[in-house]
């Protein structure tokens, strides 16, 4: 029998590009929170390449229950396009989690997921592919939740206050997960920003020679790594069109979104 209550999990399960990594990072200080390891183990997705391969859930922690009171996991994968069925494998698991969701401008979730894809050197998609414009409908994801958790169980935040006061966003999860605020935070800087995507020069020579600047010495390192980062192409950003066009396909559900979550969809242009 598993040493983790049913009810003792935290899941931050979106969206993608969205600070979650760094609201994670600020969670995992408190005493009674205990992080997984990895972070996003995407244990109940079905299309993530990085998916742990564990046999048992409840082994991605080192839980002591004399010490912890939460087992928290960040899978965004839980919340991305063509992973509908997330919320129904989670619960058919038997678990039972309190649920984080965050939000931002769709438009700049969307540049910052297609250039920190463009990273990886065998991906070939337009940034108005449905994967990246459907991670941005929020509703889709709250709803599917919602439904099968009780809407008693998901908290929905914005990434604008994260960004304003993260250490207030990290207390408000304490809260909700029923813990005492937490005293201080250590760092509250940003993690896992998406630096500049990669050229396709560079794309080429880490593919060929995947240890090439991690195993060079330190007087090759440097300057080969400015060097790269000197012919990366600037991020990509939406053209005006693409704007348009996804705000077509979006404004349904962003209207959904405001109406039932209570979300200012207007500021981001809906």
């Amino acid at each position: 029998m598993s040493k983790i209550d049913p009810q003792q999990f935290l899941l931050i399960i979106g969206s993608m590009k969205s600070a979650t990594t760094s609201l994670f990072s600020l969670l995992a200080e408190h005493p009674e929170i205990c992080p997984s390891e990895p972070k996003e183990p995407e244990f109940f997705s079905k299309h993530q390449g990085h998916r742990k391969e564990i046999a048992r859930y409840e082994d991605l922690w080192d839980f002591d229950p004399a010490r912890h009171r939460i087992a928290m996991e960040g899978s965004t994968g839980y919340t991305k396009f063509g992973e509908r069925g997330a919320a129904e494998a989670i619960h058919a698991y038997g678990i039972r989690p309190r649920l984080v969701y965050m939000v931002r401008n769709p438009f700049d979730r969307i540049e910052s997921h297609y250039n920190f894809m463009r990273r990886n050197p065998d991906w070939r998609r337009p940034i108005t592919h449905p994967d990246l414009v459907q991670t941005s409908n929020y509703y889709l994801y709250l709803k599917d939740f919602g439904a099968v958790f009780g809407p008693e169980n998901l908290l929905l935040l914005d990434y604008d206050d994260f960004v304003r006061d993260p250490k207030q966003m990290a207390n408000d999860v304490c809260a909700f997960a029923g813990l005492p605020e937490m005293a201080e935070i250590a760092d509250a800087s940003a993690r896992n920003v998406t630096e500049k995507p990669k050229s396709e020069l560079e794309r080429t020579l880490r593919r060929m020679a995947p240890g090439l600047v991690s195993q060079s010495p330190d007087f090759v390192k440097r300057p080969l790594r400015r060097a790269m980062e000197a012919i990366r192409p600037d991020k990509t950003r939406l053209t005006s069109a693409q704007r348009q066009q996804i705000t077509a396909d979006l404004a349904p559900d962003m209207a959904r979104l405001q109406a039932e979550f209570g979300v200012d969809v207007a500021r981001w242009g809906f």
